[in-house]
């Protein structure tokens, strides 16, 4: 399995051609990004936590924004005159979800690589995208995905392989997109933390990247699952855990955060059942629905905000949306955890 990073961007890929070849994304391109950064609960007496609110996006998560940039990078990559593009990659849910509309929209195949545990609801979509979908035994997790990935491409090579997890745009639409929203919509005043979940790494070294020459002292936290830490010595597990995060397994180290900055970052665990109670926690509080990663980062961001002063917020993100279903067993699950605001 190859782990090299490549790819690397100035800026987030230039849309000009893909809209230009494909009209039909004007739609989507207008409504991608600038979502709404939403003040939540924070504790009291501690740094005031803003949300970036990414289940705004038109495909529901913040993965439609990487899922854009790397489908723009390979329309200005592709040599169309020797034949159609075909767009493969691994991915737990939203990436593969948002590649697999992108694909229906512009009639572009395109072939995802996603766990055997992954939703009925998601497997279905992306069938009804047309797209076609491979199955890995979830026990795998990412490194499995990739692998697979990897080798498909391999026996094809007319299937080109985006690499979510490896290919730098996935950075870069973070630190010239996301991030500069963000500071953008902190009107001037400084972000004093920076909190996401670690499924490719890219959203937390992207933004960071945008916010912290800002702040040279920016206190970063990624947010992992309990059930697989990010770094983990052990072996990929079939553990329920919140979805689009998750150590890889064996001690490797997503690229994008090795990368990031010569400090080892902080990690704040949160397990499957937490993610879930905080999920319905979240919506009794505020009446907005947010998924488990988004309900981690909640707690993550909570945690940090502790320790941090009050004229400095901490910004972190909602990925998605989640489900009901989950919020429902979250429900459960809450009334014999405390709340992450006592």
């Amino acid at each position: 399995m190859n782990f090299t990073l490549f790819n690397s961007q100035d800026a987030a890929p230039d849309p000009s051609k893909a809209l230009a070849m494909f009209p039909q994304l004007t739609s989507f391109y207008h409504d991608l990004g600038n979502t709404p950064l939403m003040p939540v609960p924070g504790p009291a007496g501690g740094a005031r936590i803003l949300a970036k609110c990414e289940f705004e996006n038109p495909f529901g998560s913040v993965k439609d924004r990487v899922a854009f940039g790397m489908f723009c990078d390979a329309v200005n990559r592709h040599d169309f005159s020797r034949g159609q593009l075909k767009l493969l990659d691994a991915s737990g849910g939203n990436m593969g979800r948002a590649l697999a509309m992108l694909g229906r929209l512009c009639d572009i195949p395109v072939h995802l690589v996603i766990p055997d545990s992954s939703p009925d609801s998601l497997i279905n979509a992306l069938y009804e995208a047309r797209a076609d979908v491979t199955l890995v035994d979830r026990r795998h997790f990412l490194m499995g995905l990739i692998a697979r990935a990897q080798e498909i491409a391999l026996r094809d090579p007319s299937w080109m392989l985006l690499s979510q997890h490896l290919n730098l745009v996935n950075v870069a639409v973070h630190q010239h997109q996301t991030g500069q929203e963000i500071r953008r919509q902190l009107h001037g005043d400084k972000a004093g933390g920076w909190v996401a979940a670690v499924g490719t790494g890219g959203t937390l070294s992207g933004v960071y990247a945008a916010l912290a020459p800002d702040n040279p002292v920016l206190k970063v936290q990624g947010t992992t699952p309990r059930e697989m830490p990010f770094g983990t010595m052990s072996p990929p597990n079939g553990r329920d855990k919140f979805a689009g995060a998750g150590g890889m397994g064996f001690g490797f180290r997503q690229p994008f955060i090795t990368r990031m900055t010569a400090d080892e970052v902080p990690f704040y665990h949160v397990g499957w059942e937490e993610s879930l109670s905080a999920m319905f926690e979240f919506y009794q509080l505020t009446g907005v629905r947010i998924g488990a990663s988004s309900a981690a980062n909640w707690k993550s961001a909570y945690h940090l905000a502790r320790s941090c002063g009050q004229d400095e917020p901490v910004v972190t993100l909602f990925a998605d949306a989640g489900s009901d279903s989950d919020r429902e067993k979250g429900k459960n699950f809450f009334k014999r955890t405390a709340p992450v605001h006592a």
